[in-house]
């Protein structure tokens, strides 16, 4: 063949070629780069700000409030249905739906992370990161099955290649909460000995201090081994152990502290300032009355019939709170004449009715202290300095809004008495009064765990907790509408919902 008959062919080729890559180059959308090629470490940032979102907050934590009446809920719509116990809200399965997704998918985005730190990844060997993955992973899909009962686990997360996944026996997901821990304990000790720092500031937590995130895990360990305590003999044991391992590594909380005031919120401020669906409600405030504890002002938004909104003027009246189950309370607006409580509401400006920079607990201090005392109590001994410092880390926190007048050792001498009649009891009600702020769901979790060693020590009020002779108060919340509307095995376990109202969890005291 003539050379020259062979050249257009080869240009043609060559030109063809280049104009394939270009378009390719063109078709590239450089904002949004697929998954694959993202640092895990870049990764973290959201996986940590989703938990804080979506998994400890968000809809779990708003409707745990009002069910273990932290929060009255008012404002005449989902809040007040929360309230009044109506059915197509308590046991929906559109009720938690957004939540649901959500978890679902920080868990893929942390199953991504875990992936890309493993062999041949993109973050090979990083056991900072993978550390730090794994606590979390943990802690979602704890709360999704202490939520829910049974979910899909072990066949999830695997997009259209298993489209109706299995449901895994909350047993089953129980054992991968606790690999996944020891496997973060691991890692995350070889990371502080081998001093590493492959996540940087990309850690809004801990800005990657390893040991930190080791104590954090420690924690967590502690607070599900809690909830384990009912089907292992030897869970309260461990939990008592991992909680002191925690405070002995540093643990300090894992606090999400980036909200700025103006341009970024609370869930629950932005929450309450869209919607106003929360008051204050009596149940606190007569625990709070009672041992005339300094955080009933910042609990209760006290304001001046003159001037709603001036707190330096001194004629404070004390606002309605809401009693659980009241009609005619729940329906009304939830401006004024039901006020919420004040790391909600208040602004310490004092120019405007809302607190937005407040910050959002993964876990607190105060519950490890908490988890000690408790389990220092039922094994008969001296819980008085793990309680102090229970209540001293609440008064911490709580102190962001407003003034404490009392210290938290006076306090707890204040409670002798009552910590000599029944020591469990006032642990578990210093810990309900802590946890009003910003860990509802773990509040839920406590009264359904003492619900299942038949034990009372905050009544639940509302009347409406039972119909007839119907209970009418959830025992677990239901599925979302995504799995049930899609996934026949999740539709199965549904059913009508109202088992929610019947079947306690597997940890609890349930089948599933």
């Amino acid at each position: 063949m003539k050379l020259y008959r062979i050249l257009p062919v080869v240009a043609l080729l060559l030109a063809s070629s280049c104009s394939e890559d270009e378009m390719d180059r063109i078709n590239t959308d450089y904002g949004n780069p697929p998954v694959g090629v993202i640092n895990g470490r870049l990764m973290i940032t959201d996986a940590i700000t989703s938990t804080g979102f979506s998994t400890v907050s968000g809809d779990y934590s708003y409707y745990s409030s009002v069910y273990c009446e932290q929060i009255f809920g008012t404002g005449n719509n989902q809040f007040k249905n929360a309230e009044l116990r109506q059915l197509s809200e308590v046991a929906g399965s559109s009720t938690f739906n957004n939540a649901w997704n959500s978890v679902y998918a920080n868990l893929l985005t942390i199953k991504t992370i875990m992936a890309k730190c493993e062999e041949g990844g993109l973050n090979a060997g990083q056991k900072d990161l993978l550390g730090m993955a794994q606590v979390l992973a943990a802690m979602n899909w704890g709360v999704l099955t202490d939520m829910h009962g049974d979910i899909p686990c072990s066949e999830a997360l695997q997009g259209g290649a298993m489209k109706q996944p299995k449901l895994d026996s909350q047993k089953e997901i129980y054992d991968n909460i606790f690999n996944l821990l020891d496997g973060a304990i691991a890692n995350l000790t070889d990371a502080v000995a081998e001093g590493m720092a492959n996540v940087g500031e990309q850690d809004i937590l801990y800005g990657n201090d390893n040991a930190k995130w080791l104590a954090a895990a420690h924690a967590v360990k502690a607070r599900y081994k809690l909830h384990m305590m009912i089907r292992d003999t030897n869970a309260a044991t461990e939990a008592l152990s991992e909680a002191k391992a925690a405070l002995a590594g540093g643990f300090d909380g894992m606090t999400l502290d980036i909200y700025d005031g103006s341009s970024t919120m609370t869930p629950w401020a932005a929450f309450q300032y869209s919607r106003d669906y929360c008051a204050c409600s009596t149940t606190v405030q007569s625990l709070l009355k009672e041992r005339q504890d300094p955080r009933e002002d910042i609990y209760i938004y006290y304001y001046s019939a003159g001037d709603a909104l001036d707190p330096s003027n001194p004629d404070y009246y004390e606002p309605l709170c809401g009693t659980p189950g009241d009609e005619s309370q729940a329906t009304a607006s939830g401006a004024w004449e039901l006020s919420a409580p004040k790391w909600i509401t208040y602004n310490t400006a004092g120019d405007y009715p809302l607190y937005p920079a407040a910050t959002t607990q993964l876990m607190s201090l105060a519950e490890v202290n908490f988890i000690i005392a408790e389990l220092e109590a039922r094994k008969g001994e001296d819980c008085t300095q793990a309680l102090t410092d229970a209540v001293e880390a609440s008064f911490a926190d709580t102190q962001a809004f407003g003034s404490v007048a009392m210290s938290a050792s006076d306090y707890v001498s204040s409670l002798a008495s009552r910590i000599s009649a029944d020591a469990v009891k006032e642990v578990m009600v210093q810990k309900y009064l802590s946890q009003c702020r910003n860990e509802q769901v773990e509040t839920f979790n406590d009264l359904r765990r003492c619900k299942a060693l038949n034990e009372t020590f905050v009544a639940m009020t509302n009347p409406k907790n039972v119909n007839g002779s119907s209970n009418r108060w959830p025992l677990r919340l239901p599925y979302g509408n995504s799995g049930v509307s899609s996934n026949p095995n999740v539709r199965a376990a549904y059913g009508d919902g109202l088992y929610v109202f019947s079947e306690p969890i597997w940890i609890f005291g349930g089948s599933r």
